[in-house]
């Protein structure tokens, strides 16, 4: 019989041990691919599906939705984002929706009407 320290070499030698980084680079590995089913209408739950039935991903749906998101949705950041403000007196104006607070200590007299 081995020992447990013999035991433990053979599964650290067999185990194939995939690290969250490596899980990232099957994803960029598939890119391409993920990119032209996304371009198609599928889901990103319908896509992670077929990936792991065919046994290129072997890591949870949770991970590989959030390396599509990073990677091919390309979320943007609220600071980025602008809309168009249509105001009581019907002027329109770009409003950009950044995160925080920014305070103007000098008060503008059309928003105080």
């Amino acid at each position: 019989m081995k020992t447990l320290s013999e035991r433990i070499a053979d599964r650290v030698k067999n185990k194939t041990t995939a690290s969250p980084h490596a899980n990232r680079a099957v994803v960029l590995a598939l890119r391409n691919d993920i990119q032209l089913a996304l371009d198609d209408g599928w889901s990103v739950l319908a896509i992670y599906r077929a990936l792991s039935d065919e046994g290129r991903i072997a890591f949870s749906y949770q991970a590989f939705r959030r390396y599509v998101n990073q990677i091919h949705l390309g979320k943007r950041s609220l600071g980025a984002l602008k809309v168009e403000h249509i105001g009581r007196d019907g002027s329109q104006r770009s409003v950009s929706l950044a995160k925080g607070f920014g305070f103007d200590p000098a008060p503008k007299k059309e928003d105080l009407l």
